[in-house]
């Protein structure tokens, strides 16, 4: 199990569950054709799944904290589906999601398994879907721990290759 997945997360709940959805978020939504689907990959405190349901979108939210069961109790919508699970158990749909959002949580996944979570997010996107969300560089002050995932420029650009970049910073891509 990774540490970081098994390490008390009620104070970064606590943190985050007030904050205003993720700025980058917020910009990859103008870039989304058809609000139909989303996923919220770490979905955590459900800032974000929050302000997608509020757009319109039917949304999955994975996490592997059971705290985020209680953040999602809390909604009251039939477009809310929720599941527990590490990223590399899910089993994404595919040609499913209209937007995938990833904000600061793929790093958690393991380096073993990154790559092939990645495939399979990618895969979920209907075409012309959009991802964003964050990766951890290789200087990151976690980076000294094996079970995370960090990523140089290079191998970042790789995992987008088949993808229309629209912003560097942070990650908001388009699925072609």
């Amino acid at each position: 199990m990774l540490e970081a997945s098994t390490r008390d997360w009620t104070q970064y709940y606590e943190i985050t569950r007030n904050k205003p959805p993720s700025k980058l978020l917020i910009k990859a939504l103008g870039y989304v054709k058809n609000k139909g689907k989303a996923i919220d990959i770490g979905g955590g405190a459900l800032k974000d799944t929050r302000y997608l349901l509020e757009q319109g979108f039917d949304v999955t939210v994975i996490d592997s904290s059971e705290l985020m069961v209680k953040e999602a109790k809390k909604i009251h919508s039939k477009e809310l589906h929720y599941f527990i699970s590490f990223f590399d158990k899910f089993d994404f749909p595919k040609n499913t999601f209209d937007i995938a959002s990833a904000m600061y949580s793929l790093p958690f996944n393991q380096p073993e398994t990154f790559d092939m979570v990645f495939e399979k997010i990618k895969n979920s996107l209907v075409r012309g879907g959009i991802f964003c969300g964050h990766l951890f560089g290789e200087r990151d002050q976690w980076s000294k721990n094996k079970e995370m995932t960090f990523h140089t420029e290079k191998k970042a650009r790789k995992l987008f290759e088949d993808m229309e970049m629209s912003n560097i910073c942070g990650f908001m891509l388009k699925y072609s």
